[in-house]
């Protein structure tokens, strides 16, 4: 299976301001002028291509958005953060090709910043596109209905030309779509969160924000590991670093050492810290994962910062 990141934001929708976009040039212009000093026939293509990050590339300001792409052609789009406005600019010659394009969205709650960018998803506008919701809310549908009233957008969920269908789940029960089997799982988040564990084959990846993991979850989250251990790769909220997490206890998210601390205990290969603090800049949300992601053993698990168009193989 193919994993795209399309939003690794949470909370909020966070572009680079103007002092993040300077403080960056200036640091390129500064190392340019010390490559050009060293050799004045230096390619611009292998400077950039050096660059380290996140100088190279933001990490995004999109919130939260997840692309899978099975063997056998499933699509799978995890949450409908702004991310999936570009993953439908990505779909849209498909949607608009005459030819059927069937989508699957499994939702893992509707706060604004997991529903917002649906409105904006163009292949949901195309009658050419089947799309099938499941989650384990009840009134989904209701939900995002009330999101596209006209007091909030000018066009409804109807006018929407998609063929849309809602599937209701049932946490820690087994389905299937296509080849890819998937169980709902609880997860600690205020109004109630869904994560998901995806299994095709003998790989599994884990989708798991939002979430706020705390010590006295601990006997609650062994009782998972049947399902969760070993798993390939997991996508993971870790908007906080330790201080915030204790100041804000009950908001609904993980500090980015209890992430990594899950991750171990459940013998996962690969971590992606996800959901990034809206006010935190690129080089903050690095600094913290540097200082506080360290994990025991590294030839066990990998911990990787979160961006967009990062794209991960399971195979």
């Amino acid at each position: 299976m193919k994993i795209t990141l399309f939003g690794v934001r949470g909370s909020l929708p966070t572009p680079i301001t103007k002092r993040e976009y300077q403080d960056k040039l200036k640091k390129i212009l500064k190392m340019a002028k010390a490559e050009w000093q060293k050799n004045k026939d230096f390619s611009e293509d292998d400077f950039i291509h050096s660059l380290p990050m996140p100088l190279a590339q933001d990490l995004g300001g999109n919130t939260t958005c997840v692309y899978l792409e099975g063997e056998a052609g499933e699509r799978i789009i995890f949450d409908m953060g702004t991310g999936i406005r570009e993953l439908g600019n990505t779909l849209a010659p498909l949607a608009f090709s005459g030819q059927a394009l069937d989508l699957n969205i499994l939702v893992s709650h509707t706060h604004w910043d997991h529903i917002q960018g649906w409105p904006f998803f163009k292949p949901g506008y195309s009658p050419s596109t089947n799309i099938q919701f499941y989650s384990c809310i009840p009134n989904l549908e209701e939900r995002l209905v009330r999101q596209q009233h006209p007091e909030n957008f000018p066009i409804t969920l109807d006018q929407m030309a998609s063929k849309k269908t809602f599937h209701l789940w049932k946490e820690f029960e087994s389905y299937s779509i296509g080849e890819l089997k998937i169980i709902p799982i609880s997860l600690r988040h205020p109004g109630s969160c869904t994560g998901y564990r995806v299994r095709e084959g003998n790989r599994k990846f884990l989708f798991c924000t939002d979430v706020e993991y705390r010590e006295e979850d601990r006997e609650y989250l062994l009782s998972l590991k049947p399902h969760i251990e070993g798993a390939d790769l997991i996508v993971i909220d870790a908007q906080y670093s330790t201080a915030e997490a204790e100041k804000k206890v009950g908001w609904g998210h993980t500090a980015v050492g209890k992430a990594v601390e899950f991750a171990e205990m459940m013998d996962i290969r690969s971590v992606v810290l996800t959901h990034h603090e809206p006010d935190h800049d690129d080089q903050e949300v690095i600094r913290i994962i540097l200082e506080e992601g360290k994990v025991v053993d590294t030839s066990k698990t990998q911990v990787t910062v979160a961006r967009e168009g990062m794209t991960f193989l399971l195979d």
